[in-house]
């Protein structure tokens, strides 16, 4: 199945509607999709240290979205 295109800026919202379902993940985190060498990376506000649950969901939910989604370029 081929990856669909999407903007960084699409995708950070998909993210963070998936994030908003779980109750460990405030609704204070922003994230942002860069580039990197997988094709791209989510990064978030708050640190591992000060939400570990909520660091673990961004990882399964990246997983999961690159299966999906490549970058378009902006």
């Amino acid at each position: 199945m081929a990856k669909k295109k999407i903007l960084s800026s699409d995708l950070a919202w998909i993210f963070l509607e998936r994030l908003r379902s779980f109750d460990d993940c405030a609704a204070a985190i922003s994230i942002a999709i860069v580039p990197s060498r997988d094709g791209w990376t989510a990064v978030a506000n708050k640190t591992k240290a000060q939400r570990p649950r909520c660091a673990t969901r961004i990882v399964q939910i990246q997983k999961q979205l690159r299966e999906l989604y490549v970058l378009a370029k902006d």
